[in-house]
């Protein structure tokens, strides 16, 4: 008759852990992770919501209204780029202006590119066939076939994904910096 082991004592519960920040992807990633991942889709949402939330909470604050001004900004840096805002610095109206008109040059030249970028990308890739239907192929990339045209259209269309995206999240970053470093208690940590 063989004897069994004895029943290890029954671990201690551990303590929730805080939710931590999107860390940078691994470089075992796969590429269609890295371009379509929320590494990518993040940064790329608040290039393209940075101008209008920027816009609207600069005229909130030049109208003396730093409370809203100051949350909106904050909330969009918090949420979609993870950043380590502090909820109240003294002198939220002056961060409040400060942000907003410093962070407006670049999140013009960032929503400019990531919206042209994933519009060309959508239409002119992925949804080629919809955009040149009834129009003759054979004379375009990949042609004579629709299919074949299609298929280097995505492939152009995936290729400038992969270089310019890494421009949006540099942007992106910078703009994290700022929105830290304005908005917060002080600079990153």
């Amino acid at each position: 008759m063989a004897l069994t082991p004895p029943l290890a004592p029954p671990s201690a519960p551990s303590a929730p852990s805080a939710p931590s920040a999107p860390s940078a992807p691994s470089p075992g990633r796969s590429i269609t992770d890295r371009l379509l991942g929320c590494y990518t889709w993040r940064p790329s949402a608040y290039a393209l919501a940075a101008l209008p939330v920027g816009l609207v909470s600069l005229l909130a604050a030049f109208a003396g209204r730093s409370g809203p001004a100051f949350g909106l900004q904050r909330g969009l840096a918090v949420r979609l780029l993870a950043a380590p805002v502090a909820r109240l610095p003294r002198r939220r109206l002056v961060r409040a202006l400060a942000h907003g008109v410093l962070a407006l040059p670049l999140q013009l030249f960032t929503a400019a590119l990531t919206g042209v970028l994933w519009a060309d990308f959508l239409v002119r890739g992925l949804c080629y066939p919809l955009a040149e239907w009834g129009q003759d192929v054979s004379a375009s990339w990949g042609g004579p076939t629709m299919a074949g045209a299609w298929a280097a259209h995505f492939g152009v269309g995936l290729l400038t994904l992969a270089v310019l995206l890494p421009l949006v999240r540099l942007l992106t970053a910078g703009q994290r910096r700022l929105a830290v470093r304005l908005l917060g208690a002080g600079p990153e940590v």
